[in-house]
């Protein structure tokens, strides 16, 4: 049995919910990373993504420099189990339409898992 905690990526990178979606952006490319998770104070709300920043800024002419990622962000941040198998994250995943996923352990967010961790493993 393969875990989701055994795939995903553990360093997690947020982003405040108050930030721009340039700021956002740049950390993303600097990081060579995919996804945000949001923070609002010292809780994760949602998560930004590169389809995100396309979809909800490129695409509707937003500023970057004066759009927050509030307004771009997906929420509520959607977050499974660690100790849940592979198989039934990807089905998951799949249903819900999402690439990116929060990892709990308990009732704390431990990692991100992204399809891209799932296919290669």
């Amino acid at each position: 049995m393969i875990f989701i905690k055994d795939l995903m990526v553990s360093s997690i990178i947020s982003i405040s919910d108050q930030s721009s979606a340039e700021a956002a952006a740049k950390l993303m490319c600097d990081k060579n990373i995919s996804s945000l998770l949001v923070k609002e104070g010292n809780e994760y709300v949602g998560i930004i993504t590169k389809t995100d920043l396309v979809k909800k800024l490129i695409a509707e002419g937003r500023d970057p420099k004066n759009t927050s990622v509030d307004a771009l962000m997906s929420k509520p941040l959607i977050s499974r189990d660690g100790n849940l198998q592979r198989s039934e994250i990807n089905e998951f995943m799949l249903k819900k339409k999402i690439k990116h996923l929060a990892v709990t352990e308990g009732k704390n967010v431990v990692g991100v898992l992204t399809l891209k961790d799932m296919v290669g493993s």
